[in-house]
């Protein structure tokens, strides 16, 4: 057997792209350069390893690229051909699928869990102190509108638990650890938290929520409160960020807020625009390498494409061997479920959420949506359990836990991305 085309494009393009001449060539010569990495197959459809090291497919049926799972099966990758071989017409490819450089080194973090896994003591002291020296300070001084705390806890606690969540890409926490983290905040609580036995299923707010904290205090003209808000938040995602799961939302915010509080009025310019107009000044402060972090905050629909993505490759580690007969493509896989958890939350979102993706993504989510009697709906949870084989491939340990996580952070995105609060 021959040299597996979809393995050799992308071997060649991590080795263009990691080349000295790559960053400061320009773009009309990186366009060229990558455009002989195209692969076509019989099909129809055209392939490309680019931009973040991922690959993206051209459909004929609307002749746009779209970030794609690549096939597994190797029948059909076989099949694959180098654009210089091809016949017809190469298509044009745009900006966004060309390679930059820096993209090709982010290392998208795998989603990880809270449920099974505790935190290191030392953490939870930490967090702990914060939260308690941030409640001795004035509510008056400190006021917020959150409804899940009381009026007399002062906005410090309110925004050093919206950082806890907004530094988790997947906030899945264990009901019987709470002592270790959410219990820090029950004192203040307006209600405590609902009992519940297993995972304990939260939503991290948007950035815009915890700008709004610091922003309604410089509109107070009290720049002296707005910092200690600021001190605040720097605090929490200093100590998280010992921990993996929170550590690259915690590095991105922890560099935004460092430029911030070197000069606390530096935002006033934004203040008329609205707390908004102050996120879109945060985010360009956001070092290149972090950016990715944030797709959530600042492109809402690219992030969804990605998190699905990530879940893809996550399912392609236990989709079995892809020369079996019976094997199914993991981005179909994947499909199967977000079109299941759609239809348990809100199945009217099917169109708002799936012209992000993929034709074909597209159509097998919208098929297995509304054909009750399609072949992927046996990829469906039964009884909040995963069907085989996935269950048996996914087992108890860390392969389910991360399973868990990256299929909540797609949740997560098409919530967000259809300006719905998420829910279990």
């Amino acid at each position: 057997m021959g040299q597996d085309p979809f393995a050799e494009a992308e071997r060649d393009t991590r080795a263009m792209v990691a080349a000295a001449w790559w960053p400061s060539a320009p773009p009309q010569q990186r366009h060229h350069a990558i455009g002989g990495r195209m692969l076509a197959l019989p099909d129809g459809t055209w392939w490309l390893f680019g931009a973040w090291a991922r690959w993206y497919r051209l459909h004929p049926s609307d002749g746009q690229w779209y970030l794609c799972p690549p096939p597994r099966t190797p029948a059909v990758r076989m099949a694959a051909r180098p654009a210089q071989q091809g016949a017809g017409q190469v298509p044009t490819l745009p900006p966004h699928v060309i390679p930059a450089g820096p993209d090709f080194s982010y290392d998208p973090p795998t989603g990880l869990p809270f449920v099974g896994h505790g935190f290191a003591t030392d953490l939870t002291s930490r967090v702990r102190s914060t939260v308690e020296s941030a409640a001795t300070l004035s509510a008056p001084d400190y006021p917020h509108w959150s409804p899940e705390f009381s009026n007399d806890t002062p906005s410090t606690v309110v925004v050093a638990w919206g950082v806890m969540l907004w530094c988790s890409s997947s906030p899945a926490f264990d009901s019987r650890l709470d002592a270790q983290m959410l219990d820090l905040w029950k004192p203040y609580r307006a209600k405590p938290l609902p009992r519940v036995d297993g995972p304990r299923w939260l939503t991290p707010p948007p950035l815009e929520t915890l700008v709004g904290l610091y922003a309604e205090r410089l509109r107070a003209s009290r720049v002296d409160a707005a910092v200690v808000v600021l001190r605040t938040m720097w605090a929490v995602a200093s100590a998280l960020r010992d921990d993996v799961r929170f550590q690259i939302r915690a590095d991105a915010l922890l560099a935004i807020l460092g430029t911030t509080l070197a000069n606390p009025t530096v935002d006033y310019g934004a203040l008329p625009y609205g707390d908004q107009a102050i996120v879109q000044q945060w985010l360009t402060r956001c070092p290149p390498n972090l950016v990715p972090s944030l797709r959530n905050e600042s492109s809402p629909g690219d992030n969804f494409r990605h998190a699905f993505y990530t879940l893809s490759e996550l399912i392609a580690g236990l989709a079995g061997d892809p020369a079996e007969p019976a094997y199914i493509e993991p981005r179909l896989v994947a499909a199967a479920l977000l079109a299941a958890d759609l239809d348990v939350v809100r199945k009217d979102m099917v169109g708002t959420i799936v012209p992000w993706l993929d034709p074909e993504i597209r159509y097998t989510v919208q098929a297995v949506s509304d054909q009750q009697g399609h072949p992927l709906r046996r990829l469906w949870p039964q009884d909040m359990r995963l069907p085989e084989p996935l269950r048996s491939a996914a087992g108890s340990g860390s392969g389910a836990e991360t399973l868990l996580a990256a299929m909540y952070e797609v949740d997560l995105a098409w919530c967000r991305l259809g300006g719905m609060p998420a829910r279990p």
